[in-house]
């Protein structure tokens, strides 16, 4: 769960600017292996900006855990997104992050996809991507948008 405010629109001067504080609820079975049991806390701040079809956008945050043998950690990443056509959007991602949990290591990930806008306010979400530093991982992502309201 959580909140966006951007508080800096952007503008000639400024990127937009907002903050995006969440809330992870645990939903799993922590004694099963699913999940951790335990709600963490996300305090991100973002900004974006936009220079004809490219848009660049980037985020750094702190992530409180509470679970007992993990730690707070900083998290940050840069998203580049192309508007190819009025309905497709190609990007690439690089993210990374400090030491999750005490004799952890920091990693560095790097994701491409995009987004296809199927119809009005319904849009494919897909990336897939790979560890470039810490833990060998292979990510992959395959989600549906549904906007509501103004948004689009």
């Amino acid at each position: 769960m959580g909140v966006k405010w951007r508080f800096i629109e952007e503008g000639d001067r400024f990127p937009q600017m907002g903050i995006y504080p969440q809330a992870h609820l645990p939903t799993g079975n922590s004694r099963r292996g699913l999940g951790e049991g335990r709600a963490s806390y996300f305090l991100p701040l973002v900004a974006q900006n936009s220079w004809g079809k490219l848009t660049v956008y980037g985020d750094v945050g702190y992530v409180v855990q509470v679970r007992e043998t993990s730690r707070n950690f900083w998290y940050q990443g840069v998203v580049f997104l192309y508007e190819l056509s009025e309905k497709v959007k190609l990007g690439g991602e690089i993210f990374g992050n400090t030491a999750k949990e005490a004799g952890g290591h920091s990693t560095v990930s790097f994701n491409v996809g995009g987004q296809w806008e199927i119809c009005g306010g319904y849009n494919l979400l897909f990336s897939a991507g790979h560890s470039l530093w810490g833990e060998p991982t292979t990510m992959t992502y395959l989600g549906l948008q549904i906007l509501t309201g103004g948004s689009k």
